[in-house]
């Protein structure tokens, strides 16, 4: 799903910055739950003593947070999105991951992805 807003739709997008922002905070908080599943799996595996197997997922999900990290703060900027932040966002992404899944659309129109940002921000607030 990551791949495919960031890939297909962002960019076919950026004439609606709010839109692009919207993609920004559905990609982050889907990068969390990546972040958030790997570090499960991760424990089971090093409370099993498979600590290299553990190790090595660590090592390659590592750009997970940093990447949702990116995507948030994109979603909250207050200036308008633009061609800068998307590649800005396509940067902490690393090359080689497989990209077949942006070819595979789940979404046939993201603007079902309006208000998200302003959803995700008053989940945040009320958490504190």
């Amino acid at each position: 799903m990551v791949m495919e807003l960031v890939y297909a739709h962002l960019p076919n997008t950026l004439a609606d910055s709010d839109l692009c922002k919207d993609i920004c905070a559905v990609v982050a908080i889907n990068l969390r739950r990546v972040a958030e599943d790997t570090e499960k799996s991760a424990a089971a595996w090093d409370k099993k003593a498979y600590h290299s197997k553990a190790d090595e997922l660590r090592r390659e999900m590592a750009w997970v947070l940093p990447a949702a990290q990116v995507a948030e703060s994109l979603a909250y900027l207050p200036s308008k999105f633009t061609k800068n932040d998307m590649a800005r966002l396509r940067a902490v992404i690393p090359e080689d991951v497989d990209l077949e899944a942006a070819k595979r659309a789940r979404f046939k129109d993201v603007s079902v992805l309006r208000g998200a940002a302003a959803a995700a921000r008053q989940t945040l607030l009320k958490k504190k």
